[in-house]
């Protein structure tokens, strides 16, 4: 772990994204509350998460192919310019007087495009900045800078919206995006590794000239597809995909609904409400700074059941229970669960697929398991301004039990997390092996 810290460029990449990510998480609450002033409906809320994730999920496999074309630091420099000059685009036309809904979807899906490139090459590049021993600390590491700032993200956007306007908080998250662009390209270390026999160019500095490959470069759309049958082919890493988007659906149906819920139903202002989701990324740093124990002690499969059963609770409590402080319990029970069966899916992923795939087939899970939310977002939206906000969140606990239970009928709960995989020549065929063997 202390050689992890004395790597300059993992801190300049956490540092960039804690902060990149704070600013994201104050934006994540005053969109949709400035959404939900000029709308006032749940339906528009629901449509809201979904025009955001649709372009996401449309960019993805492309995004992921460009991550292993191309240099990855330039597209994540690209991707964080271009989100800067979208968020402050809604405080400048609020100040002009011409703010509409319409250029808040429309900030929205383009957003959504900009988050496809910047995570396809996030994902991909870690493996290059630390060692392949330090991922899981690395990770963990990650994760925890981001779930603080998501923790203090929320609660002073819930001030700042009182203080500022909702629009001019903003701003927030318009620096933050400047920052990260500095910090990476403080960083020295190439995010990509050569792998010419691939069609992979190799690369060198930040601003070096990408070598052209010795054989003609494979087609979009067949690389696409290799990066999707790597994903089906390996046992663990499908079943890990099939269960987060089936329980992708349940969060997204919650998600769209749950800010609406506690304005409307339960009459929270928004400094409580901000708390009450702030409580959410408490539970992600609990769990960051402990994923590494926690790992060290059990294994991948018992760590990932127990975080699909503590899932469970959270949805019924927000459907009967009306008191802040209980909601913001589960909500630190639902962070704490979540990130720690990320850590250990991401670093699974990130340790036994290779580099010159990593983009494409990081792209392929996420393409597969947000695939899921746009629907979950617009059904939540619709069920609730239908019947209410209590019945999205009775089914969305009912879809999570029924991935815990299912959860016994596969080999994930027996999982170590050394398991590995053979890669055939010019398509992905795996097989799990109990010594993990490297690639």
């Amino acid at each position: 772990m202390s050689n992890l810290w004395r790597n300059r460029d993992f801190v300049w990449l956490m540092g960039g994204q804690t902060v990149s990510e704070f600013g994201s998480a104050i934006t994540g609450f005053a969109l949709p509350w400035l959404l939900l002033q000029m709308s006032r409906s749940a339906m528009q809320m629901g449509f809201a998460f979904a025009v955001q994730m649709v372009p996401y999920l449309l960019a993805s496999l492309p995004a992921g192919v460009y991550a292993d074309r191309f240099n990855r630091k330039a597209l994540m420099m690209f991707a964080d310019s271009t989100r800067l000059l979208l968020v402050v685009s809604i405080p400048l036309a609020h100040a002009l007087g011409g703010l509409t809904i319409a250029q808040l979807y429309g900030v929205l899906a383009l957003m959504g495009v900009c988050n496809a490139v910047f995570d396809a090459a996030y994902v991909a590049c870690l493996p290059n900045v630390v060692e392949r021993s330090q991922l899981q600390a690395a990770n963990a590491g990650l994760q925890a800078g981001v779930s603080a700032s998501q923790m203090l993200g929320p609660a002073l956007a819930g001030a700042l919206v009182s203080w500022l306007g909702t629009s001019n908080t903003l701003w927030l998250d318009g620096g933050s995006f400047a920052f990260s662009v500095v910090t990476l390209w403080l960083i020295r270390r190439p995010f990509s590794a050569a792998h010419p026999a691939s069609g992979q160019p190799a690369l060198g500095d930040a601003g070096a000239v990408p070598a052209q490959p010795a054989n003609p470069r494979p087609s979009m759309l067949r690389q696409m597809g290799e990066g999707l049958a790597y994903v089906w082919h390996h046992p663990l890493i499908r079943v890990i995909s099939l269960f987060t988007l089936i329980g992708n659906l349940a969060n997204a149906a919650f998600n769209a609904v749950m800010m609406y819920h506690m304005e409307y139903d339960i009459h929270l202002s928004a400094h409580w409400v901000g708390l009450v989701m702030s409580s959410f990324s408490v539970g992600t740093v609990s769990g960051s700074i402990l994923a590494g124990l926690i790992s060290r002690r059990l294994r991948m499969g018992t760590i990932m059941a127990v975080a699909l059963a503590l899932q469970v609770v959270p949805m019924f409590v927000y459907a009967v229970v009306p008191w802040a402080w209980a909601l913001m319990a589960v909500n630190f029970l639902t962070g704490f669960a979540g990130v720690n069966w990320n850590v250990q899916s991401v670093t699974l992923r990130q340790s036994v697929i290779p580099d010159h795939l990593l983009g494409r087939a990081s792209s392929a899970i996420r393409m597969v398991v947000w695939g899921a939310m746009p629907a979950g977002s617009a059904a939540g939206g619709v069920l609730a301004q239908m019947f209410g906000a209590p019945l999205v969140f009775v089914c969305g606990g009912l879809i999570q039990t029924g991935v815990f239970i299912a959860g016994w009928f596969t080999p994930l709960f027996r999982s170590t997390g050394r398991e590995g995989l053979v890669v055939g020549e010019g398509t992905a065929s795996s097989s799990i092996g109990a010594d993990g063997g490297a690639l």
